[in-house]
């Protein structure tokens, strides 16, 4: 039975405006079983009264002046609403049945089913209350019976498993259990019917067929019939979170010993260095014995210049991103100082002994401001690492003529390093960003500065790729 609706606003014409398009009213306050005002004069006793007051009488629903005439008509219509989609809370409905047949076989006591319908009304507000408290969980709470068919899910539940209302209802929920859980699963139900509660950490599976870890805690609703509630998280992202920062504390833990472990070999390489110089410039050589020694002085280099890149390497993985930057505007000034040629000669990539080797041109089509987290000073490395290497690798072809475009696609930046007139055979580009994956091992030293390139990109949240096309070969690194 719908109930009667009366109103007099005396400081909300806004919402009385939209009262009007929601609801019929009656002219009578007396024939109403609801009362809407902003007044207290106007409130009755033995109806439901909905008052826009901040200062409410007892036993009446208020609602707040504060809020916009919107969501003041959204709580008026909750307050007024008459039924719940809820089966945990139906049984209060069978009670609104029966007091309004009582009201109409006793019509000698309207008095006392007025003031029993104003509790139901409260009763109702407070019954769709629960219904959204219920929906908006932060967890799934499913309710099931001893057969282990679904009588109840909230909103969480349909949010995290994707299952629908005509899915879950009906549904056993041991389909649903992974089949290496279900033997726990039943075992803690068995638990759960003796001691009233239990936890279960299990995968369920859902609705796109792919599963989740969940940590469920398994409860007995006792009304009448045994039923089970279960109320569970999705603790899967949790689960990658961890396993992701045991990564990288094993990662930090390797990089401080490797930092600690190449800053002796160069030590010692250096006093070595100083004393082979010293014995040359004390010994006469022939020409035979010049070049074994230039041999021995390259070789120093090369071993100070692979101990160096790994520990730029190492610094790379557990490096901070130490500001904001707007990296087009930072690749157009690096850029610069690359084709000029200006950069500091005690910068680790070592590209200051290879100056002679490689040309720049730039081509700057970048319009936009691209703001990311990042460190200057590892983003000049990867750049400088890149050339650096692609001048190793190819030294054949030296001087190599770099070519470097910045372009805006969408939201993000492209930087295009193309190297024209080049060849890299197939099977090695494909491992050339990735440091172990090599059939001989060596090979990785030729171009271990863009391994480390790649590591510092993707540190900055960006994505680096090499294609070989009918000019050469290009880097791609987008941000």
């Amino acid at each position: 039975m719908k109930p009667r609706l009366y109103k007099r606003l005396f400081q909300h014409p806004e919402l009385d405006n939209l009262l009007n398009e929601c609801f019929s009213f009656t002219t009578n306050p007396n024939e109403a079983d609801v009362i809407i005002t902003d007044n207290k004069e106007m409130l009755k006793e033995a109806r439901l009264n909905i008052i826009i007051s901040a200062d409410v009488p007892e036993y009446n629903v208020s609602v707040s002046p504060d809020l916009s005439p919107e969501s003041m008509l959204e709580a008026i219509k909750l307050s007024v609403k008459t039924y719940s989609i809820s089966p945990r809370i139906a049984k209060i409905s069978m009670l609104q049945e029966q007091n309004a047949l009582l009201s109409e076989a006793n019509k000698g006591l309207v008095e006392l089913y007025n003031m029993i319908d104003n509790k139901n009304h409260q009763i109702e507000f407070l019954k769709n209350k629960l219904e959204n408290i219920i929906n908006s969980a932060g967890e799934s709470i499913v309710e099931i019976d001893d057969k282990n068919i679904v009588q109840y899910a909230n909103q969480k539940f349909v949010d995290t498993t994707g299952y629908s209302r005509d899915q879950w209802e009906g549904l056993n929920f041991i389909d649903i259990v992974h089949n290496e859980h279900v033997e726990n699963y039943l075992k803690t139900m068995k638990v759960v019917a003796d001691e009233k509660t239990s936890n279960l950490e299990m995968k369920l599976k859902i609705a796109n067929g792919a599963f989740i870890t969940v940590n469920a805690y398994m409860t007995v609703i006792s009304n009448g019939e045994k039923h089970f509630e279960i109320i569970f998280e999705d603790i899967s992202k949790k689960l990658l979170i961890e396993q992701h920062m045991k990564k990288l504390e094993e990662k930090a833990i390797l990089a401080g010993f490797s930092r600690h472990l190449s800053h002796n070999i160069l030590n010692a390489l250096t006093v070595a260095a100083g004393f082979f110089r010293k014995i040359r410039q004390e010994t006469v050589l022939n020409d035979s014995q010049g070049h074994k020694w230039n041999i021995i002085e390259q070789k120093f280099k090369l071993i100070e210049e692979i101990v160096t890149g790994y520990n730029d390497y190492t610094n790379a993985i557990s490096m901070q991103l130490e500001q904001v930057i707007d990296i087009s505007s930072f690749m157009a000034s690096l850029a610069c100082e690359l084709e000029a040629k200006t950069f500091s000669k005690n910068f680790s990539a070592f590209l200051y002994n290879f100056t002679d080797e490689y040309t720049l041109t730039t081509d700057l089509k970048s319009q936009k401001c691209h703001n990311i987290d990042g460190s200057p000073v590892f983003l000049k490395m990867a750049l400088c690492y890149i050339l650096k290497d692609s001048i190793r690798y190819f030294d054949e072809f030296t001087p190599l003529k770099f070519k470097l475009t910045t372009e805006d696609v969408g939201c993000r930046l492209k930087v295009s390093l193309k190297v024209p007139d080049v060849d890299v055979p197939s099977a090695i580009l494909d491992t050339m960003l990735q440091p172990w994956n090599h059939q001989v091992l060596s090979q990785s030293f030729d171009y271990w500065g863009i391994v480390i390139a790649n590591v510092i990109i993707e540190k900055h949240g960006g994505k680096m790729s090499l294609i070989k096309d009918e000019q050469g070969l290009a880097y791609i690194l987008e941000f």
